[in-house]
């Protein structure tokens, strides 16, 4: 009973109905192996971003604990800075993927040459007038007199390096809408390597090197993010590959092509301001209880981003597998591999409930040993344990969603949950209900349930199918 139950819920012949089928399905092993082959790297590739930031915060955490809030609150502004590009590379990945299925070269080509000179006007723009308002802005997530200095340095060295970081962001999203996922975790993993390296080097002082502590920080990532921007121009100067920027043609802005970018980009857009709304105001809220507080909340966040890096990577794949079949015109095997995805999600998440829930004072033991941090930080990654089925399953059908171009939708569905219910309940549960951070997790969890139904609903009623781009 129960190996039939498994088979049910993980053989492919099960995961499309057979009035959809279009052709022949792939057998359960081909099947799982290309989906691997995509999000093996993509989730290696996300796991060492979420590894790095731990150590990083590790790092830093050496200086004290205003030293990692300050560093905690630059977070979401600095993703409101890039939301923009990340709009963009979103339409790229979800182009890309189509074109590839369509095996029309030339086009995706085409939309990476326009959208790399999109991603550095914008990001360049954004990043003047942040550098400066920088102050006001930090002042508005929520920084407090004791970080408000650090955080502001901090901020300034980060936004110098933005642009550069954006534009090998554009490349990598284009490689991933390919398949290429390796391309980018090639890119993250070495930069983050030598991010690593310099932090040693710079936040503390040693071998030499003048202490700078969260300047040291952000000096790192500034040059890491330079030296991966080498790379991933490296990946797209070769003729012979199906992504190449060499040749004059495509620079110039195409109507057509930005028509198409546009489509996909308006959604993708609203979805990131709906995003880095919500999770600003949630950062907000939980930053005015206080430093130590907001200190004990960052730490939990990083260990959950343990967890995303699982779905997100699935998501990358989910998301290219959708887009290249349904320029194949085989909307079956989209719905296929969106399925096997998530099938994929859930046993990683298995293993991710067993660490937070057993081993997460452990973990958390690792950025401090404040006993006021340490007991509060237990409760948060028990309770991580139990969020990451939700997350990880909703980022993989968000994926499929975005692969689509259906990402109006997907807009819709953030703001819902992550720009009014988020924020809302995390603000109710924290203070008039009293709840402190408690409760602010709690609107997290429910946030992650709420945005799983509605997006599995959109995935199995099939009416991105027929989205054209």
């Amino acid at each position: 009973m129960f190996l039939s139950a498994l088979r049910r819920l993980y053989a492919p012949e099960y995961m499309v109905k057979g009035s959809l089928r279009a052709g022949n399905l792939p057998s359960a092993r081909n099947a799982y192996s290309t989906a691997f082959r995509i999000a093996g790297p993509a989730m290696a590739e996300s796991f060492f971003i979420a590894l790095t930031s731990m150590v990083d915060n590790v790092m830093v955490s050496g200086v004290g604990t205003q030293a990692v809030a300050a560093v905690g609150i630059v977070t979401q502004p600095r993703l409101i800075v890039l939301a923009l590009v990340m709009s963009l590379n979103i339409a790229v990945t979800a182009i890309t993927a189509r074109r590839k299925g369509e095996e029309n070269r030339q086009g995706a080509c085409d939309c990476l040459k326009q959208s790399l000179v999109l991603s550095l006007l914008l990001s360049t723009a954004v990043s003047l007038l942040a550098f400066i308002f920088c102050q006001e802005f930090l002042r508005f997530a929520g920084a407090q007199i004791d970080t408000i200095g650090p955080a502001e340095n901090y901020f300034r060295i980060l936004l110098l390096g933005i642009p550069a970081n954006c534009v090998s962001l554009t490349i990598s999203a284009a490689q991933r809408g390919i398949g290429r996922t390796r391309v980018s975790m090639i890119v993250n993993i070495t930069s983050n390597i030598i991010n690593i390296c310099l932090n040693y080097l710079l936040i503390g002082g040693n071998l030499g090197f003048p202490r700078l502590e969260v300047r040291g920080a952000a000096i790192a990532t500034v040059i890491s993010w330079a030296i991966g921007l080498v790379i991933a121009l490296a990946s797209v100067i070769k003729k012979d590959r199906f992504l190449c920027i060499l040749s004059r043609a495509g620079w110039a802005f195409d109507r057509g092509v930005l028509s198409v970018i546009g489509k996909v980009g308006a959604g993708s857009f609203l979805e990131q301001f709906c995003l880095r709304i919500g999770f600003l105001m949630f950062a907000k809220i939980l930053a005015e209880l206080g430093t130590v507080a907001y200190a004990t909340h960052f730490i939990a966040m990083n260990l959950l981003s343990l967890s995303f890096c699982f779905g997100d990577g699935l998501g990358v794949s989910a998301s290219s597998l959708v887009g290249q079949n349904l320029g194949r015109k085989r909307p079956d095997l989209s719905l296929m591999y969106g399925n096997i995805c998530q099938r994929i999600s859930l046993l990683c998440s298995a293993f991710l409930f067993f660490l937070f829930v057993f081993g997460g004072r452990l973990l958390f033991s690792l950025f401090t040993s404040e006993p006021e941090i340490m007991a509060t930080g237990a409760i948060l990654t028990r309770m991580a344990g139990f969020i990451i089925f939700g997350q990880s399953s909703q980022l993989v059908f968000m994926g499929c969603l975005r692969g689509a171009g259906d990402t109006r939708y997907v807009a819709i569905i953030s703001m819902i949950t992550i720009t009014i219910i988020r924020p809302i309940l995390s603000y109710i549960l924290a203070y008039p209900l009293g709840l402190g951070l408690i409760g602010g997790w709690t609107a997290l969890f429910l946030d992650q349930y709420v945005r799983l139904f509605l997006t599995y609903r959109r995935f199995s009623s099939g009416k991105w199918i027929s989205i054209r781009l």
